[in-house]
């Protein structure tokens, strides 16, 4: 076990994070979580005509399916294709042994989509950005298990 001598240690808060340590961190604990089999992650992408216009950032974790961060390209919104990764996510999460999903967005960006779907909120922390009212809320949705 390595030891800290406080002599030579040095905590920094950094803003803005280089993107060089924001992913050495992220590699670092992905790379436990995946030995420890605690978390495996997928990206489901969707492209036209070899552009990307879409797609979603998921992993398994504890059998249960994070949602990361599910985008689509501005001029496709609305289009059904956000209907279709997220389909695509859960199928995955699926065939991963989920049993259910999670995932949250901000009252400013999609909280009307999730429910369509048959995600039930199940957290809401209020806040403010630029001086306005947001909420970070919380989905959750169950797999049907079969019989």
């Amino acid at each position: 076990m390595a030891t800290i001598d406080d002599e030579e240690a040095m905590f920094e808060t950094l803003d803005p994070v280089p993107s060089e340590i924001a992913t050495a961190i992220s590699d670092g604990l992905n790379a436990f979580n995946e030995s420890a089999e605690i978390r495996r992650e997928a990206f489901i992408v969707w492209r036209e005509n070899g552009r990307l216009i879409a797609g979603i950032t998921a992993s398994v974790s504890f059998s249960v399916l994070f949602i990361g961060n599910l985008w689509v390209a501005e001029s496709l919104r609305l289009s059904g294709i956000g209907r279709k990764l997220m389909a695509a996510a859960e199928e995955e999460g699926r065939r991963r042994a989920a049993v259910a999903a999670c995932v949250d967005t901000l009252s400013t960006q999609a909280p009307d989509f999730y429910p369509k779907l048959g995600y039930v909120e199940f957290g809401r922390v209020s806040g403010h950005a630029g001086g306005l009212p947001v909420d970070r809320i919380w989905f959750r949705k169950e797999f049907s298990v079969a019989a």
